[in-house]
């Protein structure tokens, strides 16, 4: 988005807000899909899931992993053949619901979640696809014995078909040498269960976690080489399709969080900078209390009457020390009604914040293209009736 028009919406629009720019967001996602040829693309859709309606072009399957996230994709009418079912915490009435929805694709991260997926396949008569996830040491997946079990026993569930595996470490990864490390490890494994096993795999879903670059210190090409790098790992023809799913990678870039200055003061030698916003729904992986400054714009709303910057420290509207978004922030002249534009925070921020905490308004959503402007999406909305008593 063009400095001016961020200028311009960060002056008229309604303050906390945000954007998510549809043509960053569909630039992006076209050049991932590109250089990742013959590969598909799985959409996590809990990274942002206000844009799922924007990614049904471009995606393969969506990742769904909580009960709340279906009812988004069936109120947005996505396809239920693209929905993998996911998580690590699975209710029978939930996933009755997906099947009879139409919902072809699960997970299985342990031998339990297996058995349920088999009895509620059994009982709709629906023959599902089961991946089954790996674990990398965490409370996600099963251990290689887990799996050879299931595996041995696959016939005994003719409602379930095996179809592959999934595999995820974790996120902000920028190293490729652990991630081609990590391919090694899971194409040893499917290698071994058809060789031991006799267990052919037909679909491997690989969350690389690519990391992005957040910060002013980033090198912001990184990610752009680590993709292509990374890419050419999977060069070669392989006898199983693989899915790569991702969220942060897809989705970070394409938004902004639009801030203003309710209040300042200087305390004692630190000059205090309050903004209508926090870190309530600022939320950037890797950044602990403000150590960490992220790309933003500032636009003063004033004639200027200062020349020499001085540092700030932004506070936000919650009423607690650890809300701070800034430390040392150069700032010229800064005044009430000033506006902060936060950058790369089409990631997570939206939802991921602690966003009931002194029960203050949810932030406004916008969706802005080049040819149509701005779209309110949402309006901003009050908590304060979630934490009282019926």
């Amino acid at each position: 988005m063009k400095e001016n028009t961020l200028k311009n919406l960060a002056v008229t629009l309604k303050t906390p807000a945000f954007i998510f720019d549809l043509d960053i967001l569909k630039e992006r996602i076209q050049w991932v899909t590109e250089v990742i040829r013959p590969a598909k693309l799985c959409y996590a859709i809990k990274a942002n899931p206000f844009l799922i309606g924007e990614m049904d072009a471009y995606v393969e399957r969506y990742e769904v992993c909580s009960p709340g996230e279906f009812h988004i994709c069936v109120k947005e009418h996505l396809p239920m053949e693209k929905i993998v079912l996911s998580g690590v915490f699975k209710e029978e009435e939930d996933v009755r619901y997906a099947m009879e929805q139409g919902v072809m694709h699960y997970t299985a991260e342990s031998k339990q979640q297996f058995e349920l997926l088999s009895r509620c396949a059994k009982d709709t008569k629906k023959t599902v696809e089961v991946l089954l996830r790996v674990t990398s040491g965490n409370q996600f997946g099963m251990s290689e014995s887990d799996i050879v079990e299931l595996v041995r026993a696959r016939n005994a569930h003719p409602f379930l078909k095996i179809g592959g595996i999934q595999y995820f470490t974790g996120t902000q990864k920028k190293v490729l040498k652990k991630i081609a490390a990590e391919v090694v490890y899971i194409e040893e494994f499917i290698q071994r269960l058809q060789d031991e096993e006799g267990f052919i795999t037909e679909t491997l879903e690989f969350g690389p976690g690519l990391g992005v670059p957040y910060f002013t210190k980033d090198d912001f090409e990184e990610d752009r080489v680590l993709l292509e790098e990374f890419a050419k790992l999977f060069q070669r023809e392989r006898p199983y399709q693989v899915i790569f799913e991702m969220g942060r990678f897809l989705t970070a870039s394409c938004g902004y969080y639009l801030t203003k200055v309710v209040d300042q003061k200087r305390n004692d030698a630190v000059n205090v900078c309050i903004v209508d916003g926090g870190i309530h729904h600022v939320n950037y992986y890797g950044q602990n209390m403000a150590m960490k400054t992220p790309i933003l714009s500032y636009f003063p709303q004033h004639p200027m009457e200062q020349e020499e910057a001085e540092e700030w420290t932004v506070y936000g509207s919650l009423c607690t020390v650890a809300d701070v978004l800034l430390k040392k922030l150069p700032l010229v002249d800064v005044r009430v009604g000033d506006c902060l534009v936060f950058h790369n925070i089409g990631a997570y921020s939206v939802t991921e914040g602690i966003y009931l905490f002194l029960s203050r308004k949810l932030p406004s959503i916008y969706f802005y293209k080049e040819r149509e402007g701005t779209k309110l999406i949402r309006e901003d909305l009050e908590t304060w009736t979630l934490n009282t008593r019926r």
